[in-house]
Parts: structure tokens; sequence; C-alpha cells
């Protein structure tokens, strides 16, 4: 798992539409859409009901999203203290 398939799964989460998401991360929806699918599959879970488009998260999804936000942000939060020791 990359912290770059968090920040995806985060921004689709938040945004509740792929191409808005691929967006706000800078890239291709279709990139978005695969990092999505390998996190899926490196977690055996469904993480997002999809239709013509995205329909919501699966409880798993909406776990994972609550879980991500945290991660991130002390990920976040220890770049900052690294930098700062600079």
């Amino acid at each position: 798992m990359l912290f770059r398939q968090l920040e995806y799964f985060v921004a689709v989460a938040q945004e509740r539409h792929f191409a808005r998401a691929a967006e706000k991360c800078y890239v291709s929806q279709p990139a978005l859409s695969v990092a999505i699918a390998k996190l899926e599959r490196e977690l055996d879970a469904k993480l997002v009901n999809r239709g013509h488009s995205f329909e919501g998260l699966t409880p798993e999804g909406e776990r994972l999203a609550k879980w991500a936000k945290r991660i991130l942000a002390e990920y976040h939060s220890l770049k900052a203290e690294v930098r700062a020791t600079r």
C-alpha cells in the first residue's frame, strides 16, 4: 500500500467523483481508477460502489477513508517535523 494510493482514495471519498478527485490529485482519471483498483485488490475488499458513475463508498471504504485520513495526517506531520530539524 502506497501513500499515493491512500491520497487518491481520500480524494475520491471527499470529492465523491472520480474525475474531480483525479483533477485534485493532478493525475488522469484512468490513473486514479487504476490506483484505487490496485488498493482494492491489495486489501481484498471492494471500497467504492461503481455504476455509470461514483455511487458511494462501501462500508469497508468508509472505514478505510477514516483510517487513511488519520494516517495521512500523521505522515504529513512527520514530514513537517523532519523538515523543521534541518
